[in-house]
Parts: C-alpha cells; structure tokens; sequence
C-alpha cells in the first residue's frame, strides 16, 4: 500500500516525507544502475531446506492413534532388541556426522 507523500530511502534511512511532487535527490556515490547483488549457492540450498522443512511433517497421527488402540487392546508388543540395534544405529550415525 503506497501512502501519498511519503518516501523512504533504504540506503540512507532517511524516513521524512518528501513533499507532493517532490523529486528525490541524487544520492552521490550510494546506488547507481551499476549496483548489483549475487547470493550464494548455500542461500538457495537454505531456501529449499526450509520448503522442504516445511512441508515435512515429523508427526504420523494415524500410526499414533494405531499404536494407541494396540496399547488398549493389549495387541502392542515390545521387541528390545529392535530398540537396542535401531539406537545403537543412530548413535554410530550422529558419531559419523561429528567426524
């Protein structure tokens, strides 16, 4: 939304309103058609993580509600050795990662 008379200048931070058909003046050395700005690969690969972040969901409410109703129905068993070989997995994974 454009408000009438009022200008901003992001390089300067000047935030005065100019007055209605004022011209802005040439800043001396700030900005020119010359200026540009490249970002990094790593800026992309931020943003795609971030959508891809966003998108994911960590939490299965079906498999939930299914785990639950075993627990009541007495279904739900326990296997520790699973337990023990998928933990001792991720500890020798997250020890990888810090090498």
């Amino acid at each position: 939304m454009k408000i009438e008379g009022s200008r901003t200048t992001a390089l300067t931070g000047n935030t005065a309103p100019a007055p209605r058909g004022a011209k802005a003046a040439p800043q001396s050395g700030r900005a020119s058609s010359q200026d540009s700005v490249t970002l990094s690969s790593t800026s992309t690969q931020i943003q795609a993580l971030e959508t891809s972040i966003s998108e994911a969901s960590g939490f299965d409410a079906a498999k939930v509600d299914a785990i639950k109703q075993a627990i009541s129905e007495g279904r739900f068993t326990i296997n520790p050795e699973a337990i023990a070989d998928k933990l001792i997995s991720s500890t020798r994974e997250l020890l990888a990662q810090q090498h």
